[in-house]
């Protein structure tokens, strides 16, 4: 068996928060060649818009366009999320199944409950899953090399950004997989501007930022390590 069953975990509280999150930096990861796993923690059972049914048929569909090895949800209570004890023994259990080097996880801090719980017990799950004497049942002891946050629907300061200017017309057309949530300005939201048009304008804000066309925004508990300043510069060819 492979130590890594797969290179990348994406947790998300709902489908469609991986592609609206970091569904760019997805698309990049697997033209690279790099296994990713999508986890859905909710099935988005008590949303307005839309179906369970209909929502897993666009979640496949969306996978099917990011290219990812797999998609599975944990079927734990839509709105009713908590970083409790099951949700920390069933993140636990998939992080020790998939074995991946990086787990990326909402941001903690977010107007929807469910993706504040997600991202906190994401947290929690990232240090117990190391610990061998830790929910003994949920499979052998194993932590990712590091844990990163994406926003959902709050701005937050990141540590670092990603290029995805190549990327944005497909990450589009992933997120468009879902005809049910993606209705124009609803008044049912909290953020009524449209799905689509907030997705794209935060992409191009965080890319002004660092001098690309798009970019999505990740949050590290810490610093993250580089291997050597020389990491930070363009060298010329044959240096």
């Amino acid at each position: 068996m492979s130590e890594h069953a797969c290179d990348v975990m994406v947790l998300a509280a709902h489908p469609d928060d991986a592609e609206l999150g970091c569904g760019g930096t997805m698309l990049d990861l697997t033209d690279r060649g790099a296994s990713v796993v999508i986890v859905d923690i909710t099935r988005g059972e008590k949303g307005t818009l839309g179906t369970p049914e209909t929502r897993a048929a666009e979640a496949k569909a969306a996978a099917e366009m990011l290219g990812v090895r797999e998609r599975r949800n944990l079927a734990l209570p839509d709105a009713g999320l908590r970083d409790d004890d099951t949700a920390l023994a069933a993140v636990v259990g998939a992080i020790r199944e998939l074995r991946p080097q990086l787990l990326l996880a909402p941001a903690v801090r977010d107007v929807h409950p469910d993706h504040e719980a997600t991202g906190r017990v994401a947290r929690r799950a990232f240090f117990h899953s190391g610990l061998r004497n830790s929910l003994p049942d949920a499979g052998a002891a194993y932590r990712p090399r590091r844990i990163v946050y994406y926003p959902g629907n709050d701005f937050v300061e990141p540590t670092f950004c990603v290029d995805i200017g190549e990327f944005t017309d497909r990450k589009r057309a992933v997120i468009e997989c879902y005809a049910s949530q993606v209705t124009g300005s609803d008044k049912h939201r909290v953020r009524t501007l449209d799905v689509l048009a907030r997705s794209a304008a935060r992409d191009r804000y965080f890319g002004s930022l660092c001098g690309f066309e798009a970019a999505e925004p990740f949050v590290s508990d810490g610093p993250l390590p580089l291997d050597g300043i020389g990491s930070l510069l363009v060298m010329p060819e044959g240096r």
